[in-house]
């Protein structure tokens, strides 16, 4: 789970690392931080990165915990007795959750060294566990440091926020989360399209190892494949398969942000933006598709899916709409058109 040097974590956060690791070198580190940026940018990892780098007794010369010690592995397994970390219990972080937090804090600690807590999700604060988290950050305490990790920096109070060092997570690069999957052997297709779906790197890791998921992706494939083979049509395979699609709504747009996706593919193609192709492994398929029909065709039903995606927030039918967006598909790749005034 945890990043195991700040060389590592540079991959991700460069500017994240390169704060952190001078404020070790010159002895200016926080007592208050707060992580702030979208989910799976690294936020979680640096906050333990950070803890082993304070309680580690074989740091390097450049910060890197060693990993290996008692404490590393303590904290690694959430175990030490000097790391404590809290989340959202249901919708919010409650105020016991805080002051039983503050009550571990304020008695003498078990082990020698910095006690270090981390707060996920503190967004999620209600009014009484933020003030009583507000009363320590005042009067931290000596080697007391404090981690709050949020996506949402302006649903924190302002006097929270005043009374920590700040550091912005940036969305990691889709290049990276595809090289990293790859590296963990995931199929080509499927880090190509994952990392284009989400620059969420928890997220991809998850959407990558569930069998679901990378179905929906084959699916879409085979799909456009009948669009050339003609043995079956579109909406009949939709039919077939629609248990996989309709069972949850996230799927749904899942399912329909990768049509997206291809459609996007044809167009690139078309245009001789190789480099930009998503489904890589289905180049030969994408070229002869693209041939097929216009232009205007590709951008007007790439347009109507977008609009699709827009309506399906309102609780339409989605079979129904899956249905009518594949028959007007089917229909462009048959003659070569696509009538405007159609809608799906």
């Amino acid at each position: 789970m945890f990043e195991s040097s700040w060389e590592q974590l540079s991959i991700y956060q460069q500017d994240i690392s390169r704060i952190l690791i001078n404020s070790f070198k010159y002895n200016k580190l926080a007592h208050a931080y707060i992580f702030e940026g979208p989910l799976g940018t690294k936020r979680i990892e640096t906050a333990f990165l950070l803890a082993k780098t304070l309680l580690c007794k074989d740091k390097d010369e450049l910060f890197n915990p060693c990993g290996v010690c008692h404490n590393c592995k303590r904290i690694d397994n959430l175990t030490h007795p000097n790391v404590f970390y809290i989340q959202a219990e249901g919708e919010v972080i409650k105020k016991k959750q805080v002051k039983e937090l503050l009550d571990e804090f304020s008695k003498s600690a078990i082990e020698d060294g910095p006690r270090v807590y981390i707060i996920n999700e503190a967004d999620r604060f209600n009014q009484e566990s933020a003030n009583t988290l507000l009363k320590t950050m005042e009067e931290p305490g000596n080697e007391i440091y404090q981690i709050l990790v949020t996506d949402q920096i302006n649903v924190l109070l302002k006097t929270i926020v005043s009374r920590a060092q700040v550091l912005h997570f940036k969305p990691i690069d889709k290049h990276l989360i595809q090289k990293d999957l790859l590296q963990k052997k995931v199929d080509p297709l499927v880090a190509s399209v994952v990392s284009e779906y989400t620059n969420n790197y928890d997220a991809a890791e998850s959407i990558a190892n569930s069998s679901e998921m990378v179905q929906v992706i084959k699916f879409v494939t085979n799909l456009y494949k009948s669009l050339l083979e003609k043995k079956q049509s579109m909406v009949i395979m939709f039919k077939e398969n629609h248990d996989l699609i309709l069972s949850k709504s996230d799927m749904i747009d899942y399912f329909l942000t990768l049509m997206i996706f291809y459609q996007k593919d044809l167009l690139n193609y078309k245009l001789r933006h190789l480099d930009q192709i998503i489904y890589n492994t289905e180049e030969s398929t994408i070229e002869k598709l693209s041939e097929m029909i216009s232009q205007n065709t590709i951008e007007d039903n790439l347009d109507k899916m977008l609009g699709l995606k827009s309506r399906l927030k309102y609780n339409i039918n989605s079979q129904l709409a899956f249905d009518k967006m594949l028959a007007h598909l089917e229909r462009g790749f048959n003659y070569g058109v696509s009538s405007r005034s159609d809608s799906i």
